[in-house]
């Protein structure tokens, strides 16, 4: 298989469960109920873009991208997540799923892409910086529930990566 024989396209609701079951390796835990929920939400708005990679018929990878605008830093687009299948790694999908990130930071007048990876991820580290992406700052990063049902949702916010 070669990046050429996988098609990138648009997520539908109905890619949920294959969503879902990709986001695991990631190290989360999402009902496909929730990722249909999240991502009905997420295909209607223009300032986000969520693709699929699939390849004989199965999804083998996704990328989430929205465009955030900081008043330090001017708008750019930032990677919510990645995440290529683990039997299909290092065959050139990640690399495409960026590139068309890239071409719709582009499109949208945003010159920088952004993406945030786990410590942990150091396999994930070589290949962004291997595909051009710097390293500019190691950081701390911070939550608080602002409400019951939030404490619950922190579980989402940290993977398990062991």
């Amino acid at each position: 298989m070669s990046a050429s024989e996988v098609t990138i396209r648009a997520a539908r609701l109905s890619d949920a469960n294959a969503i879902a079951a990709l986001t695991t390796q990631l190290g989360y835990t999402v009902e496909p109920s929730t990722v249909a929920d999240r991502l009905s939400r997420m295909l209607s708005r223009n300032d986000q873009q969520f693709l699929i990679a699939d390849y004989d018929g199965q999804s083998v990878g996704w990328i989430h991208m929205g465009i955030i605008e900081y008043v330090e830093s001017g708008a750019f687009v930032v990677i919510g997540g990645l995440v290529v299948d683990r039997d299909h790694r290092k065959q050139g999908i990640g690399r495409h799923l960026l590139a068309r990130a890239e071409e719709w930071a582009a499109q949208q007048g945003c010159s920088i892409v952004r993406l945030w990876s786990s410590a942990a991820r150091t396999e994930a580290h070589a290949f962004y910086q291997h595909v051009g992406y710097a390293n500019i700052k190691t950081q701390y990063s911070f939550v608080k529930s602002v409400d019951r049902s939030g404490r619950e949702g922190f579980r989402g916010f940290i993977p398990d990566v062991t």
